[in-house]
């Protein structure tokens, strides 16, 4: 079972009742957390200076100088470092990060290095702020951080990366497939529990993914089947039922089709065997 951490599970007491985090990505605490897991709040995490490999949902990133990584609540994610790894690291409760639109649909972006002495100016701000005590610290730490993120929004928008920002009727979708993954139900049906029709979900989900509502449907599917794959005990079959799919051949078929290999292999390249 792959263990969720919020933020008061990773960071030292003095600091719970925050909900915002800042500091280097070398003086972090080992607290003993388990890997992978994931959280339930938002994270960046800026690599300054070192190398290793980042895991996001499955997906293995190389880690590298002025590469700043996102990731999600809920998302599983794992890494593995090198010698003389350097950044920030920051955290935002989930709460606070919906409110400020921080669901991104990319997975790392890449600074240049001649904005880099911006990106720290403004992260050394924010880390200030973070240790003063008065009215004003919360509101200039969230003026802070959202002016972040939207310089990052405004690199990957020049960078072409495909980006969007989150929209009501999408994240309640997300929120109704999540909620139960053994069922695998029809677009109808979820467009009936959302109160819409059927045509404007899948518009929306065209206009802000790109992609069809079923294809989504799809998509989030075989991520937690990848996940499962990967770090859990279960076999194919197990994995097939317990995500909705009643057809094995079926799930078979998709699961290629989304990630170039067949559930087998893709077990017998990637899941951790003791």
């Amino acid at each position: 079972m792959i263990k969720e951490y919020s933020i008061a599970e990773v960071l030292p007491g003095s600091v719970l009742s925050k909900s915002f985090y800042i500091r280097h990505f070398e003086s972090m605490e080992d607290v003993g957390i388990e890997w992978p897991h994931s959280h339930s709040f938002f994270s960046f995490v800026w690599f300054t200076n070192g190398s290793g490999f980042y895991v996001i949902d499955s997906e293995e990133y190389e880690i590298k100088p002025q590469r700043v990584f996102y990731v999600a609540p809920k998302q599983v994610h794992n890494w593995s470092l090198y010698d003389n790894t350097q950044g920030y690291i920051i955290f935002i409760d989930q709460l606070a990060g919906l409110e400020m639109n921080l669901n991104y649909a990319f997975p790392y972006i890449d600074i240049d290095d001649t904005d880099a002495l911006l990106h720290t100016s403004i992260l050394e701000n924010v880390k200030e702020e973070l240790s003063q005590k008065d009215e004003l610290s919360i509101e200039n730490i969230k003026a802070g951080i959202q002016y972040y993120s939207h310089l990052l929004y405004r690199i990957a928008k020049k960078k072409q990366v495909k980006i969007y920002q989150s929209n009501a009727l999408v994240e309640q979708f997300k929120r109704l497939i999540l909620s139960d993954y053994s069922k695998l139900c029809t677009i109808p049906y979820y467009a009936d529990i959302l109160n819409v029709r059927e045509v404007k979900l899948n518009d929306t989900c065209k206009k802000i993914l790109g992609i069809s509502a079923k294809q989504y449907l799809l998509n989030l599917k075989i991520t937690e089947a990848k996940r499962l794959l990967i770090y859990s005990e279960q076999n194919i079959n197990e994995i097939t039922f317990r995500i909705g799919f009643e057809d094995s051949s079926y799930f078979a078929r998709i699961f290629k089709k989304k990630t170039g290999l067949s559930p087998s292999l893709f077990l017998k390249k990637y899941r951790k065997l003791p």
